[in-house]
């Protein structure tokens, strides 16, 4: 008599070992558990919390859950065997092959667009995995892929407790809903991400090809970090920059229309068109640090030297 068999045809056979062990494990996990209880409570109480073995049918790319009888019933085991049996393939789908589901999804999505999917795919790779990567990085968290794990356990339990033949391969295609309902709204995320990147980058390219243009106004200017994440245009002497060219408000409204990036700071700096910009800040990630040398490449250059840019200070010093 076998209470559940799960079918891995059409699963590759590392990851068929591999659930198979974490199969293992935990019924083991189970027994061990049993045995403590026994110890505790009496040993001559014949309970357990599942008292199920463990069929491999290797050839045939399946595994039995066999009930050990008298002492296995549905009604009280049943639901320990389903949820373990669940949260062991969910948690293997969110660690292994939740990139393979958000590509199959993503392809289904972009098919009739020229979307770069492969980098649309490091988009969602970046945001369910909580890498450290500006914007996108902080938005999930381990919590966020438990959320995706259960979500997985409740419906497969559901399943389980109808079906007691899984296929698995199967399954992942026509089932799944609330979890890939998920992944669809991060995919939706990261195409939205994508296409601001790609109008940046583009408008990038534009900017650079404008500056390249230009005759050089000024010899020098520098950029310079203040409270926070503000910047502020000085001349050669430090000195706050003024605003005399006419095209600044042409070049502000592109920007501003464009990207929402720090519109005043980078239309200064194309207006006054300097032939080396000295850029002091503590932190070269921020967004104008990059947009700038981005635009102006070798002509901006990072201080390291100045009384401001030495200070062991988190903040650089304000400006005089």
């Amino acid at each position: 008599m076998t209470i559940l068999t799960i079918n891995f045809n059409g699963i590759d056979n590392q990851a068929y070992m591999q659930i198979i062990e974490r199969f293992d494990q935990a019924i083991d996990e189970l027994h061990n558990q049993d045995r403590l209880n026994q110890q505790q409570l009496s040993k001559n109480l014949n309970t357990s919390l599942c008292p199920i073995s463990l069929e491999k049918v290797a050839e045939e790319y399946k595994v039995k859950f066999v009930p050990l009888l008298p002492h296995f019933q549905l009604v009280q085991h049943g639901p320990i065997l389903f949820t373990t049996v669940a949260q062991v393939i969910a948690q293997y789908i969110v660690e292994e092959w939740e990139s393979r589901v958000i590509a199959e999804l993503l392809n289904r999505r972009c098919k009739h667009t020229n979307l770069d999917t492969k980098r649309i795919e490091k988009y969602c790779h970046n945001l369910l995995n909580n890498d450290p990567w500006e914007p996108l990085g902080k938005k999930f968290s381990d919590e966020d892929r438990l959320r995706r794990r259960n979500k997985i356990v409740d419906e497969l339990v559901e399943f389980l407790e109808e079906q007691s033949e899984l296929q698995l391969a199967g399954y992942m295609s026509f089932r799944m809903h609330s979890y890939k309902k998920e992944l669809k709204e991060v995919i939706e995320y990261a195409i939205d991400e994508y296409i601001l990147d790609q109008q940046y980058e583009e408008f990038m390219t534009l900017l650079k090809y404008f500056v390249q243009l230009q005759e050089t106004r000024t010899e020098l200017v520098h950029l310079v970090q203040q409270e926070g994440s503000s910047f502020i245009v000085c001349d050669h002497q430090m000195q706050p920059l003024e605003h005399k060219h006419e095209h600044d408000r042409i070049v502000a409204e592109m920007l501003e229309t464009e990207i929402n990036i720090e519109d005043i700071v980078i239309s200064s700096l194309i207006s006054a068109s300097p032939q080396k910009i000295i850029v002091h800040t503590k932190h070269e990630d921020y967004q104008v640090v990059r947009s700038v040398k981005s635009i102006f490449g070798d002509r901006a250059q990072i201080c390291k030297t100045c009384p401001m840019c030495r200070t062991k200070h988190n903040e650089l010093l304000p400006f005089q």
